[in-house]
Order: structure tokens, then C-alpha cells, then sequence
């Protein structure tokens, strides 16, 4: 138990301290956040923070010792497949962590296909009222990104974090993996802080940013189940469900928080509910 604590810590410090500085970022350069409103809600939202992280950090650590055993086996069986389509970049002149890198790039891309249809269902009424509604009812600040049923953050864990972080480790260069889940926490959180970025065309076009999930949090109806990505904007323009943040040089900065009804429910999500 303690040891299992102790990973605990190591994983998510990281996350805190950059959760702080996103929080100081966001007070510091977005004056509009600073009303009652939000006030009340921040109180509320570290309470979610501390009771819902700190169990799924348990979670993961437990079920990361636990399945070791299982990947290991796995590793070994896949490994004539992996060292014979495994480039060697050293002789192409490309440090040998670039293969970390594009092996990294096509976890989250994956992940973020799996993130994009739970998160398109979780917007169906048989999930939505119940659960996700919760998290879209206040305000967008960066401890919204905390705030989740504690059903719906096993749900996301054992449906598409753990798969994802298991063949990662399965097929992908070894080392430690719990880089993934801090930086997968850390960019959940980025994304929710009340802050505008300016338009960088390269960017903005692949990359979520706050602008872009902003959109997604808007209480305006007309941005309703619109840019589900959480890393990039792919899913979302293929599917047909992207809003770009900006225009002509400006940026959309909608209020955020809203009580749905579904008498509106998009049509592009009808044929899930």
C-alpha cells in the first residue's frame, strides 16, 4: 500500500504542478473568469479533484503492477513482429528516440479515435443526463476537467485509457508508460482552462487547444456536440463535428455552462440515442 502511494505521488506531481501553473496562467491573463459564479463553483470543483483523482491514480498504479505479468508474455510473443518492422533510424542519421516519438504520435492519434466515440456517446441521453451532464452544467476553467461522475471516469478509464496505455506497452518501445497518463491528465486539463489562445494557423488546425474545446462547452445551442477531440482535430473534421474557433482573424470566445435539453439534440447523434 505504501509503495502503490508512493507511485501515486511520483505519477501525478507533475500533473499538480502543472495544473498550478495553468490556474495561475489563467487568473493572471483572463480577468472575465474572475465573478461569484465561478467562485462558487471552485470550491466545489477541488473537492471532485481530490476525490476523484487521487482514487483513479490509485486504480492505475494497482492495475499497472497487476497486469505487468500479462504484458510482459505479450512483449515477448510480439517481439520477432516488432524488431522486424522496426526502422533503424540510427542509420538513417535520427536519434534512436524518434522511434519513441512516431510510436507516441500513433498512440494518441488512436486514442483520441476511441476518446472522440465515447465522448460522442456520452453526449446520447442515455449517458448525458445521468452522468456527463455534470461536468457541462458551470462554467469551463481548468478543475472542470476534474469534474466527472466518479462512474464515468471508470467508464473512460477501463474503456479506452487502459487499452490504449496496455498496447502501448505491449508494442511500443518499452520504458516507463506512466509519461502517457500524466501527459493524457495534464492535456485534459489544458484544454479546459479559461484561457484564449491566439489563432497559430499550423497549429490550430491539427492541435485542440481551449478555443476549440471551448467551442465544445458553449452554451450556445448552436455549438452543442460539437468538437469532441481531445488532442486533435482529425475525428472531428472527418466526422463532420468541427467548429474552428476562429474567423477573419478573430476569435470565438462563447460563454460556457449549460443545461441541454434534448428536444435539441443534434442530429448528427440521433441515430445513437
Amino acid at each position: 500500500m505504501v509503495q502503490t502511494l508512493i507511485d501515486v505521488w511520483q505519477q501525478w506531481r507533475l500533473d499538480f504542478a502543472c495544473l498550478l501553473a495553468i490556474w495561475f496562467c489563467q487568473v493572471l491573463f483572463n480577468y472575465r473568469s474572475r465573478n461569484n459564479r465561478v467562485k462558487s463553483q471552485t470550491i466545489f470543483n477541488l473537492f471532485f479533484l481530490v476525490a476523484n483523482v487521487f482514487p483513479m491514480a490509485w486504480l492505475m498504479s494497482w492495475v499497472g503492477r497487476a497486469t505487468e505479468p500479462f504484458v510482459a508474455k505479450l512483449r515477448s510473443t510480439v517481439r520477432p513482429v516488432r524488431l522486424a518492422v522496426r526502422i533503424d533510424f540510427s542509420a538513417l542519421g535520427i536519434p534512436k528516440y524518434f522511434s519513441a516519438i512516431c510510436v507516441a504520435i500513433l498512440v494518441v492519434i488512436l486514442f483520441d479515435f476511441f476518446q472522440y466515440w465515447s465522448h460522442r456517446l456520452q453526449h446520447t441521453r442515455m449517458l448525458y443526463r445521468p452522468l456527463h451532464q455534470f461536468h457541462h452544467n458551470v462554467r469551463m476553467t481548468v478543475l472542470v476537467g476534474y469534474r466527472h461522475h466518479p462512474l464515468e471516469n471508470i467508464y473512460i478509464y477501463f474503456l479506452i485509457s487502459l487499452p490504449t496505455t496496455l498496447l502501448y506497452r505491449i508494442v511500443g518501445p518499452g520504458g516507463n508508460y506512466m509519461w502517457i497518463q500524466a501527459s493524457l491528465l495534464f492535456i485534459a486539463m489544458l484544454i479546459h482552462a479559461d484561457i484564449s489562445i491566439p489563432e497559430i494557423p499550423i497549429i490550430s488546425a491539427v492541435m485542440i487547444l481551449p478555443n476549440h474545446h471551448r467551442i465544445h462547452h458553449s452554451a450556445l445551442e448552436g455549438h452543442w456536440d460539437k468538437n469532441f477531440g481531445t488532442f486533435t482535430t482529425i475525428w472531428d473534421r472527418l466526422f463532420g463535428t468541427y467548429v474552428h474557433p476562429y474567423r477573419n482573424g478573430e476569435t470565438i470566445y462563447p460563454d460556457t455552462g449549460n443545461v441541454r435539453s434534448f428536444a435539441s439534440n443534434a442530429k448528427g447523434l440521433l441515430w445513437l440515442n
